[in-house]
């Protein structure tokens, strides 16, 4: 009996075991990580008030990477499977469904969708169901002999006072539950547990589909790591920091006093009780706080607090916290996240960037771009599967799918249309030198349907001015020389004036 259980409790242990790696990239992307290293004081007294000064730092990795992970288009030569595809895709709100996706696996590093065939009455599939698993509760289990191989997928979920679980076969499902009340940490806790309580063998649906119903979208394999990862240790200092700094702030407006009395001189034995302000201390029956009785510190830290010391020699007060103490660390820790995690500065702080070239973004974005394109290939292939696998289940035997992206990097600028212009003119192919620009290769292909080499360098040149021009006049802009509203009057007519050009030039 335990053999029947032996894929379930391990599954089981691999998901026991990887959860809390999941739990703290969704909290650092949260930013729900506490500060652990102040004093107990300062920590309290946050904790009473429920107040945080959180910078979240940690996120923009995740988010930088998913702005730039956009499907263009799922597509197939053939007009049928074309038309299947826009259904799946409307009624499953995949506009919505694969961004989160995305997201998801950039926080956690790993992300499931699952795809379930929908049956009549009659077991004919009519529809299927795309939607996103969380890696807290799904885990795909690889074979030791081949890691691309996936030997079966757990499903794992608390449902009231029962732990219940799916195993997923490539020709099966299986179901469990505990029994009442049960941790499910003994494999004498899991019993079958029938989709339909009339039919007991109905715990073990087979299928004919030959692989699962589960896919793996992941930074890497076999199993992803956060995008935010490296970005941990840099947050928890900047954590500190804020916090600490925070803890400083008061004393900036109420600045901690301090007297120096002489003992000969100074007499405060006359002092009644209440003549210190005992804020929220209880009072005893004679109305005796601890001030008053020396039941607590006269040199008592805080803002606006004075130490009373003998002598009264002279007063004064203690200069807070210089705040760039706290400021120049944490800029420090945002440069390193940045670059530990292969993110431009400038999406952590965009006044970083100041008066700089197109070319110099380009150069920065360099590694970022290609690990958004890692991004790209790994996930298309798995939205390929996903696509494939729900077409052959609605009657496609083979359909040829395609995912295309929109391009990480296209080029916009004066800069860049100048540099494809240069390369077509040293001898680059058209199409390869539009391709490196970060268009798709069926827009360059549409681009340069019937078009010759006069008329392509014709319109790069035009590209290029109207990039030109635009740079021109945003400079023109800042330094107050022409408003917002005549910018973009003189651009949509320039552009409306190409658009005629070229519309009368096709016509003839």
């Amino acid at each position: 009996m335990d053999d029947e259980r032996a894929d379930l409790m391990y599954g089981a242990a691999e998901l026991k075991e990887a959860r809390p790696g999941y739990d703290q990239a969704q909290t650092y992307y949260d930013g729900k990580v506490p500060e652990v290293f102040t004093s107990v004081r300062l920590r309290r007294a946050l904790a009473v008030h429920n107040i945080d000064f959180d910078l979240n730092f940690a996120k923009t990795p995740v988010d930088a990477v998913t702005d730039k992970l956009k499907v263009a288009s799922i597509t197939s030569p053939d007009e049928d499977t074309n038309l299947l595809i826009s259904k799946i895709w409307q009624d499953n709100q995949l506009n919505l469904e694969i961004p989160d996706l995305l997201r998801r696996a950039g926080e956690y590093g790993d992300a499931y969708l699952m795809v379930l065939p929908v049956e009549d009455d009659k077991g004919d599939t009519v529809r299927v169901e795309m939607f996103y698993n969380s890696p807290q509760t799904v885990r795909v289990i690889y074979a030791e002999d081949n890691p691309r191989r996936k030997a079966y997928t757990i499903k794992r979920w608390c449902e009231g006072r029962y732990q219940r679980a799916e195993l997923l076969y490539d020709d099966r499902t299986e179901r469990w539950t505990t029994s009442e009340n049960s941790d499910g940490s003994k494999p004498n806790d899991w019993l079958h547990w029938p989709a339909d309580p009339e039919d007991p063998e109905s715990w073990l649906l087979p299928h004919e589909w030959g692989e699962q119903p589960v896919f793996h979208f992941r930074t890497d394999r076999p199993y992803g790591v956060p995008e935010h990862y490296g970005a941990y240790g840099p947050q928890n200092a900047i954590t500190k920091l804020q916090a600490t700094h925070m803890g400083t702030v008061d004393y900036q407006g109420a600045p901690q006093r301090y007297a120096l009395t002489e003992t000969a001189t100074t007499d405060t034995s006359d002092l009644e009780p209440g003549d210190f302000d005992d804020g929220d201390w209880p009072l005893d029956e004679n109305g005796v706080g601890p001030s008053d009785s020396g039941a607590d510190s006269s040199l008592k830290a805080g803002p606006g607090e004075m130490w009373l010391l003998r002598g009264y020699k002279s007063v004064g007060q203690f200069d807070a916290a210089d705040p760039q103490v706290f400021l120049d660390p944490i800029n420090f820790n945002v440069r390193a996240m940045a670059q530990i995690c292969t993110t431009p500065l400038r999406m952590f702080d965009p006044q970083s960037s100041g008066q700089r070239s197109g070319e110099s973004y380009r150069e920065e974005d360099g590694p970022f771009i290609s690990k958004v394109e890692n991004r790209q290939t790994s996930y298309g292939a798995s939205l390929h599967e996903a696509f494939v696998f729900a077409l052959r289940r609605l009657g496609i035997e083979d359909p040829v799918v395609t995912v295309d992206w929109v391009p990480a990097r296209s080029v916009s600028s004066a800069e860049g249309w100048q540099t494809v212009k240069t390369k077509i003119e040293a001898g680059v192919p058209r199409r390869q030198a539009l391709m490196e620009a970060g268009y798709r290769a069926e827009q360059v292909d549409s681009w340069l349907a019937g078009v010759d080499d006069a008329e392509l360098q014709r319109r790069v040149d035009i590209f290029a001015s109207l990039a030109d021009s635009a740079q021109k006049l945003g400079a023109a802009k800042t330094l107050g020389v022409v408003s917002e509203e005549q910018v973009a009057a003189l651009m949509a007519g320039a552009i409306d004036d190409l658009e005629a050009l070229a519309a009368a030039q096709e016509e003839s």
